[in-house]
């Protein structure tokens, strides 16, 4: 741990499987205890691993006992023991993430390298999922905001047929089709805000995880909108890598990376 909080290693999440993304009770990787007790051997395979490949450690989730969500178990494995194998994935939003293809082959990780108890991992992958899916929000909301600011500075100095685009109709509606989605998606992220300080951890978990997964699907609908509508506001220019419209172009061809990921399916678990 300390040398993870130095930022002298790294670490990732090792949740999802080519056969079970948000359906994490489906998830196929197994763990299976040595006779003397003393090792876990693992096997199987994760897909769509954010920055696996340059991480020295997994939190892994493990099937350790018979299906659905009582047999799974968070694992700790070193990325160096043998039997692992990475590969990157080539992604077209989000390039930076560093997705990852990791297989586990009689990979053996030592039994105390458990995180809590047998059975007791699916809790802490959704716990999990409800504070990643309200980063994605932040995300999106800048995103707009950003693409809105650009596109209404835009608006307010190009000229068209001697008139600013600002003037026109269709521009001002819109923009302001824009904000008003924006501004609804502000308030529904403090509403979440407000309730995940007034309640304890766990009574957060409990209650807010679905809503926490539908504002998520909404934060990146209203971001994806955004940008979709603003690479028009800019005509040209929203298609260019440089320039007044590099930030708007950028935002609408990554801003899919916020909508796919934090899957849905496991909030109703």
């Amino acid at each position: 741990m300390p040398q993870i909080l130095q930022g002298e290693k790294r670490i990732c999440l090792a949740i999802t499987e080519p056969s079970a993304g948000s359906d994490v009770r489906n998830i196929t990787t197994t763990a299976e205890k040595t006779p003397d007790g003393k090792r876990y051997i693992v096997n199987g395979e994760k897909k769509w691993i954010t920055n696996g490949i340059y991480s020295d450690y997994f939190c892994t989730a493990v099937r350790t006992g018979g299906p659905g969500a009582e047999g799974i178990s968070f694992l700790l494995i070193d990325r160096h023991l043998p039997g692992i194998n990475c590969r990157k994935i080539e992604i077209g939003a989000g390039k930076l993430s560093a997705t990852t293809y990791i297989t586990f082959e009689d990979v053996e990780v030592p039994a105390e390298y458990l995180i809590g108890h047998e059975g007791g991992g699916f809790k802490f992958i959704m716990s999990n999922f409800n504070h990643e899916r309200i980063w994605i929000v932040y995300q999106a909301l800048r995103m707009a905001r950003i693409c809105l600011e650009d596109a209404f500075g835009w608006a307010m100095k190009r000229e068209v047929f001697g008139q600013t685009l600002i003037t026109q109709p269709v521009v001002r509606h819109k923009l302001g089709i824009c904000g008003k989605k924006v501004d609804a998606l502000q308030a529904w992220t403090e509403q979440i805000v407000y309730e995940l300080d007034n309640l304890s951890e766990a009574e957060g978990n409990r209650l807010l995880g679905g809503t926490t997964a539908l504002l998520k699907v909404e934060a990146g609908m209203v971001a994806k909108y955004v940008a979709d509508e603003c690479v028009k506001i800019m005509g040209g220019l929203g298609l260019t890598k440089t320039g007044q419209g590099a930030r708007i172009e950028a935002i609408s061809r990554g801003v899919i990376g916020l909508i796919v990921p934090g899957g849905v399916g496991g909030c109703y678990d």
